[in-house]
């Protein structure tokens, strides 16, 4: 996987801090790494369209990069004490990315816009960039998303096999239909560019460069559409006016620390608990990233103990973000605990409540974690392993199938055993032996029965043995069967 920079959040998107140059070196190696890689050209009318589109904001969590595209996103990050380094708009990433492909011939995409747009930025790279590769381009007929011929546009893209795909269908259609169809593109770097073809191909001509370096060119864009941009733009002002100061503040009442802050680890069961004491921004990022996602990639979930952590930047939610990402991923659970409430003020000021699992205290997180079968796993040639109260008990590789029938003869017959008892019993009348089961289902050699041998090796734990790809049986501590 590609490695990250520190992202900053920003109403609830979190913004890549990068120049037009590491974004480059990104878009290779997302090249070379192959796969799929969404990025997406972020500016005001996004941060408001993700506040009230919970599936925008979704899609935006998921992108690989998400780029300040306007000054007003820079300035925002400004205001909440994390700058970033400069905007990267989309009509200024493209003509990089022609250069690219001359250079390296990389082979590029165009999608969405007018033919006539189309065309002639497919001709404008041509000319300003020689040896530019266009693999193809397509401009189907404007249609609601839910409408669009899919499987065309997506046969003509897999018969160009592009390494860059360009969509210009618009914020947020172009976003959600690259969501939408991420299984099935096999496009290393695809991009929503919005109206970049319009203005490389010349039919709508850009603001001078003094307007775009003091953040003016939607001043500009709005003389040229009134009827289309100004009811869109005072809208967009309207909501940056309504929740950014509030973020803004939630950020300056936290009460910053001079000292230096400390990140410590603890495995507990099948969690890592990380505590952050003191301010959780900077240079504690790059070490948490490290650990976290470690821990995740090691199979473990994650819970984020704050009840030490006085301060949280910007810089920190961003992390935060696309933490919770790496942890979906893999399909960990990803917590934050112990949140004083200025804190949870923070959160909730970035748009970013709904996003995380939040518990009062560590010990309810990790009561919330829901329990899970270890597979066995091969160890040696006749040896593997079962997960039983979170050890890990040697079982012979002949026992398995012995040890899963019997698990599932349970579940079939709904078996449970009250407190006490000397024998199972089930709906059917039916009575096994608990001496009769297995000594491996407790990994013992003693010959003990399974609930005397669970219970005195493991009180009060819960015995979880998985078959070779079948569907898991759980038995707790009391021997109730469940599916």
């Amino acid at each position: 996987m590609v490695s990250r920079k520190p992202r900053v959040a920003i109403l609830g998107v979190a913004i890549d801090n990068l120049t037009m140059d590491e974004v480059l070196d990104r878009v290779e190696a997302q090249i070379a790494e192959g796969g799929f890689h969404q990025i997406a050209t972020a500016n005001v009318d996004f941060l408001m369209g993700s506040v009230r589109d919970e599936e925008l904001h979704e899609t935006l969590c998921r992108c690989d990069l998400v780029l300040a595209d306007g000054m007003p996103v820079v300035w925002a990050s400004r205001l909440l004490g994390t700058g970033l380094k400069e905007r990267v708009t989309g009509v200024d990433l493209v003509p990089r990315l022609a250069e690219l492909s001359a250079r390296r011939g990389y082979r590029i995409f165009l999608l969405g816009a007018k033919e006539k747009s189309s065309a002639g930025t497919a001709a404008w790279m041509q000319k300003n960039y020689p040896g530019s590769c266009i693999a193809g381009r397509y401009s189907p007929e404007y249609e609601p998303l839910e409408e669009m011929d899919h499987e065309d546009i997506l046969s003509r893209i897999e018969a160009a096999r592009p390494d860059i795909l360009l969509v210009a269908f618009g914020n947020p259609k172009q976003e959600k239909w690259l969501a939408m169809h991420r299984h099935r593109l096999k496009v290393p770097v695809c991009i929503g560019v919005g109206g970049t073809f319009d203005f490389l191909s010349g039919n709508i001509s850009r603001a001078p460069l003094w307007m775009q370096r003091r953040g003016l060119e939607w001043l500009y864009r709005t003389l040229q559409e009134p009827s289309r941009l100004a009811m869109r733009y005072a809208t967009n002002a309207a909501g940056l006016i309504r929740y950014l100061p509030v973020q803004v503040v939630a950020m300056a009442v936290q009460a910053k620390r001079s000292s230096k802050a400390n990140i410590t680890k603890e495995v507990v069961g099948s969690a890592t608990v990380l505590r952050i004491d003191g301010d959780f921004t900077g240079s504690l990022l790059e070490r948490f990233e490290a650990e976290g996602r470690h821990a995740i990639r090691s199979g473990s979930h994650v819970v984020l103990d704050m009840s030490k952590t006085v301060y949280i930047g910007a810089d920190a939610l961003g992390t935060l973000m696309d933490m919770l990402k790496v942890a979906r991923h893999w399909k960990r659970d990803f917590w934050l605990a112990g949140l004083h409430p200025v804190l949870h003020r923070v959160i909730r000021a970035a748009q970013l409540g709904p996003s995380f699992r939040i518990a009062p205290k560590v010990a309810e997180a990790l009561r919330r974690i829901e329990p899970e079968p270890s597979p066995v796993t091969l160890t040696g040639k006749d040896w593997g392993v079962c997960r039983i109260g979170g050890v890990l008990i040697p079982i012979h590789f002949q026992e398995v199938p012995d040890v899963y029938r019997q698990v599932q003869q349970l579940l079939n017959q709904r078996v449970t055993v009250e407190p006490g008892a000397g024998m199972w019993s089930s709906d059917r009348d039916t009575e096994i032996s608990i001496q009769k089961l297995p000594p491996v289902l407790v990994g013992r050699e003693d010959g003990m029965g399974a609930e005397q041998g669970v219970r005195a090796q493991y009180p009060g734990s819960a015995a979880a043995v998985s078959g070779y790809g079948r569907k898991p049986a759980f038995v707790n501590s009391t021997f109730t069967a469940v599916e």
